[in-house]
């Protein structure tokens, strides 16, 4: 054989294993995705007594807060991720990529503690053998073939089977040998970056928590601090409900003119941590939005086929918008928290309408939806809706 098919077949064993690393890091971005998708916002936090009720629902209302900031740092990492991949040639290329993901972990991790009322993880390495296993929760001894023993971070499932002799998981780091090709992961995506998981087929969609499956990147956008958003509209000529979603400080306006010199409007005050504000077709394509947040946030728009239909009954905590197909019918509304919270009517240009049933703090309450068309429930704690037979 000479030189030059030498020269050929090194360069070409050489492109094969860049590829396999970028597949892998590839299969780890994709791996986050399915896993912040899967994330629910539930806090297991138990539930006292009526005398507690109030030192209760403070501590659940801080473990939801701190549990969705830690959770939009996860977003931001994930997104990171995606951004700096594109173009990568191999995993030195990465190695930023890598960081973040490590850094998206960490803070699910935190934010599925606060969820469940268990202590908050340290900073730690993922595991070793396959970052997809999560953080690792010790250190192993382990040597490679023909190669020195040391210790590595492992993950518990790895260390268990490492110490019945087992080997990872995974070999996904072996230094020494490579996926056989049915095994390899598929190959990196192009370089067009592509919607997260979260909205993606397959993944299950929770109204108002997550954009509606298939939101194009157009129509939604997140981020952190301070920025100025255009988002397109679904569709110019229809009404559009935009959602924001954030649990720091700040506030977020809706910009009147082009390049916000016509003035704004203030669409979610400081208190709020998620609104729905409904948007009548004004002729333009866009909309403009100022956001004055100090931490992450998540805001997106949807076409009002999107909103959620009543058909036995309706929970959630917070702002809400739905829609009743049937005839007139009676409601039992319950709210349990503080402030004032009520249901009412939209009209046909989308603005507030006659309140069918109002209350404040803790209640229980009846009315009735007067036929088909949209609704909005006002409340910043947890309620319930059913529709009564």
């Amino acid at each position: 054989m000479g030189s030059g098919s030498r020269g050929r077949g090194f360069l070409g064993l050489f492109r094969r294993r860049r590829a396999d690393e970028l597949a892998q890091i590839d299969a780890e971005i994709t791996a986050f995705g399915e896993a912040l998708a899967r994330y629910e916002f539930t806090s297991a936090l138990p539930s006292g007594p009526t005398a507690d009720e109030t030192a209760n629902e403070t501590a659940n209302e801080a473990a939801d807060e701190t549990a969705l900031a830690d959770y939009g740092r996860a977003l931001d990492a994930y997104e990171r991720a995606k951004r700096d991949f594109v173009g990568d040639r191999d995993r030195a290329d990465a190695e930023d990529v890598v960081r973040a993901l490590a850094e998206g972990r960490h803070a699910l991790a935190r934010a599925e503690a606060r969820r469940t009322g268990r202590p908050v993880p340290d900073r730690r390495p993922p595991c070793f053998f396959d970052p997809r296993h999560g953080p690792a929760t010790t250190e192993f001894p382990w040597s490679p073939p023909d190669g020195v023993t040391r210790p590595v971070p492992v993950c518990a499932a790895d260390a268990a089977r490492l110490s019945d002799g087992l080997p990872p998981a995974t070999t996904a780091r072996h230094p020494n040998r490579r996926p056989s090709r049915a095994a390899r992961p598929p190959a990196p995506r192009p370089a067009a970056v592509q919607p997260p998981p979260a909205v993606g087929a397959g993944a299950p969609w929770r109204p108002y928590k997550t954009p509606p499956p298939g939101t194009r990147t157009a129509h939604r956008a997140e981020g952190r601090g301070e920025r100025e958003v255009r988002l397109h509209r679904p569709d110019p000529a229809e009404p559009a409900l935009l959602v924001i979603r954030s649990s720091y400080e700040g506030e977020v306006h809706l910009v009147d003119g082009a390049g916000g010199s016509g003035g704004s409007t203030l669409v979610m005050p400081h208190a709020l941590e998620r609104t729905m504000v409904l948007l009548p077709p004004d002729g333009g394509e866009h909309v403009r939005l100022r956001v004055e947040k100090r931490g992450p946030w998540q805001l997106w728009l949807q076409s009002l086929e999107h909103v959620p239909v009543l058909e036995r009954s309706l929970s959630f905590k917070g702002r809400y918008v739905f829609r009743h197909e049937g005839g007139p019918a009676a409601i039992r509304f319950s709210h349990r928290g503080s402030g004032s919270c009520w249901v009412e009517e939209l009209t046909g240009e989308l603005t507030a309408g006659a309140r069918l049933v109002s209350g404040k703090g803790t209640c229980d309450l009846t009315g009735e939806l007067p036929g088909p068309g949209l609704f909005r429930v006002r409340a910043n704690h947890d309620w319930s809706l059913t529709r009564r037979t």
